[in-house]
Parts: C-alpha cells; sequence; structure tokens
C-alpha cells in the first residue's frame, strides 16, 4: 500500500510564501539591472562602454578642471558649462520646464555644450534648432579659426551631421554631408553643438586629435558639469526619483514583504486551538459533604492537603507561581497557612477543619473566578 506523504499546512504557506518574495525580489533586480544598463550603454561619466564618458571625465579631472556630474535639473550652476551629450535618445526625457530652465540660464550667460544628434527638445527651447543627418565616419580639418580648435590639424567626428537653417551658426567643422562642429551666441550666453558624441567617447577620444578637441570645446569657460539627470542618474525631483534604481527596487521588495506578512497575519494556519479545559473549583456544599466524609472516615489531616494542592495548583496555572498567585490573591496566602498551621497540630478539631476547607475552597474559586 502507498503511503502519502503528509505536509504540514503552515510549513506549506511559509515555503509558498518564501518562494513568491524571492520571485519579485529577482525581478526586481532584474528591472533595475536593465534600467541602470540602458544609461550605462548611452554617452554617461559611469560607463565604460565605448559610447560612454568615462575615459574623458577622468582625462579632464587629471588635468585640473575638476569636473562634476549634473544630477538634478531642479536649478542650475552659477556658471561654467553644461555638457549635454547622447549617442542615443535620453533614457529620461528632457521635460518642458527642464528645457525652459536651460535655455533662460544660457540666456543669462550661462554656455551650454551639445554633443550628439537627439537634443532636439534643448535647441527648440533655445531657438536653436537645426537639421540632422548621418554621413561618413571620416577625420575633418578645421575651415574656420576658432578658439576651440586652437592645436587641432584633424578630428574623428562620427557619423552625424548638422544642418543650419540660418547665418547665425559658425561652422567650425564641416565636410559635403554637412557641419560637425557650430558655435552659436544665445543672449549673453553660447551654444557649442558638437554633432556627434563620438570625438567625446571612450572609443573615440585618443582617435587624432580628438582629446585636444574635447577639453577646448568642453573646458574652455569655468567648470564643466557632465548631464547625468537625463540619463537616468537622478538626484533630483521627488523622493522615489532620488532612491535611485537600487533603491526603488529594495522598496517593492519591502512593500510586497508587508503586503504578504499583513495577508498571512489575518488567515489562519490550520484547525482552531481549543479552549482548554478549566477544572470546576469545588463549591461550598461540596466542601461540606467531603468535611462529613473525612469527619467520619477521621481522615481530617488528608482532606486539608489535599484541598491545600488544588489550590496551590490554581495559583501556579493562573499566575505561573504560587508566590505570585499569592501577591494577586492574598485571601489564598492566608489560606494555604492557615492550612500549615492546622496541619502541624497533633489533632484537628472538626470546627477547626470545616472552617479551614472552607477558606480553601472559597480562595480557588477566587482564583479560578467561579462563583457559587
Amino acid at each position: 500500500m502507498r503511503r502519502r506523504l503528509n505536509i504540514d499546512p503552515r510549513l506549506a504557506t511559509a515555503i509558498g510564501i518564501t518562494l513568491v518574495v524571492i520571485a519579485f525580489y529577482s525581478a526586481a533586480i532584474v528591472g533595475a539591472n536593465s534600467y541602470v544598463k540602458s544609461g550605462l550603454d548611452d554617452s554617461t561619466t559611469f560607463s565604460s562602454a565605448p559610447a560612454g564618458l568615462k575615459v574623458f571625465y577622468r582625462y579632464l579631472d587629471e588635468l585640473g578642471y575638476e569636473p562634476q556630474t549634473l544630477q538634478q535639473f531642479e536649478s542650475m550652476p552659477e556658471s561654467g558649462t553644461v555638457l549635454i551629450a547622447t549617442s542615443q535618445p535620453f533614457a529620461k526625457p528632457a521635460s518642458a520646464a527642464e528645457t525652459k530652465r536651460l535655455a533662460a540660464w544660457v540666456r543669462e550667460g550661462g554656455r551650454v555644450v551639445f554633443a550628439g544628434p537627439y537634443v532636439t527638445e534643448f535647441a527648440q527651447a533655445l531657438d536653436a534648432e537645426v537639421s540632422t543627418r548621418f554621413g561618413q565616419d571620416v577625420e575633418l580639418r578645421p575651415i574656420l579659426p576658432s578658439i576651440y580648435i586652437r592645436g587641432v590639424d584633424s578630428v574623428g567626428v562620427g557619423s552625424a551631421r548638422l544642418l543650419p537653417d540660418d547665418g547665425s551658426w559658425a561652422e567650425v567643422l564641416k565636410d559635403s554631408d554637412g557641419s560637425a562642429l557650430l558655435v552659436r551666441r544665445v543672449g549673453a550666453g553660447e551654444v557649442v553643438w558638437l554633432a556627434d558624441s563620438y570625438a567625446f567617447s571612450n572609443e573615440g577620444i585618443a582617435k587624432a586629435d580628438n582629446a585636444q578637441l574635447a577639453v577646448l570645446v568642453a573646458a574652455s569657460r569655468g567648470s564643466v558639469y557632465f548631464d547625468e539627470y537625463h540619463h537616468g542618474f537622478a538626484r533630483g525631483g521627488g523622493i522615489i526619483e532620488r532612491l535611485g534604481a537600487g533603491g526603488q527596487s529594495a522598496l517593492l521588495v519591502f512593500a510586497i514583504g508587508v503586503a504578504l506578512l499583513l495577508a498571512a497575519y489575518g488567515r489562519r494556519l490550520g484547525p482552531t486551538i481549543g479552549v482548554a479545559e478549566t477544572p470546576v473549583a469545588r463549591t461550598s456544599a461540596y466542601i461540606d459533604s467531603l468535611a462529613g466524609l473525612y469527619r467520619k472516615a477521621g481522615a481530617r489531616r488528608e482532606a486539608l492537603q489535599a484541598l491545600a494542592d488544588g489550590l496551590t495548583r490554581a495559583l501556579t496555572r493562573r499566575y505561573g507561581s504560587p508566590v505570585m498567585g499569592r501577591k494577586r490573591h492574598p485571601s489564598a496566602g492566608v489560606a494555604l497557612e492557615r492550612t500549615q498551621v492546622l496541619l502541624g497540630k497533633e489533632r484537628i478539631a472538626e470546627v477547626e477543619f470545616v472552617q479551614v476547607a472552607g477558606m480553601l475552597a472559597r480562595a480557588r474559586r477566587e482564583v479560578e473566578g467561579i462563583n457559587g
């Protein structure tokens, strides 16, 4: 005969809850990793990938320019250059409020450097729109004198090109496919637009004179702030954004755990536990009959000892120990003391026996909360 495997329902429920929490946690980690990787594949200073800007950031730091990351767009730096580089659409699209804030900052004297074609929202806010296209990935030579190409003979600019719509732009680098580097005044500030972020990237900065061009373009006026906010590395906005991907995953797992805990707390595991049976205290009528029985049998000492033992057990069961029980019920302590005195006598009178037996019975009823 085949034996059936008996599984404790409580154990099975606990194992099920554990597996669910592990599954949600794994899903949260996978989501966080994919979120972070989507940013690390782009032109961010946190990336060592070919399109990343980690080498450029460290290069500026080694030269003493002390670059910084811009991880919030609630306020702009007092001065310096904001570098917004991207080789693909931003992980966190720019809002209208953010583009207007940057445009106002530039018009008041700020300087922004765009690197890549996916910055059209910012360009529209600055009234500096241009068309973009992709051409050949070749090295270009400067065609216009500028402080940004001082000591630069050739530049590997990548394949993206800009097509300015008017003559307000100064075209520093260009070929038949379009412009690779444009410069323009906007109000009291300046916009520098490198069509492709390749010259700043980990892969491209060592090519031709890209390193020299990158330093001149990015660090020609004060501190350099690399925009990481729109790559998903936010330290601004609401509390959820400030937590970052890892913190958001931990918060999600915590919320799921609390929900499962509440669900488990409200669910009974297994059958109900029956109410423990409490021995009924003897009534005075029973004590009278018991006293009569023992009186006839002449076993008064044994009767008192049995009644005293019953009261002691009731105190222990109710309060953990006879000492604690006596503190709560002084009458029980008096009854037990009178019992010990009476048991110490050689002969127990009938009147004394009945009186002390009644005290023991009443004390036990009091301890067990029974009237009658």
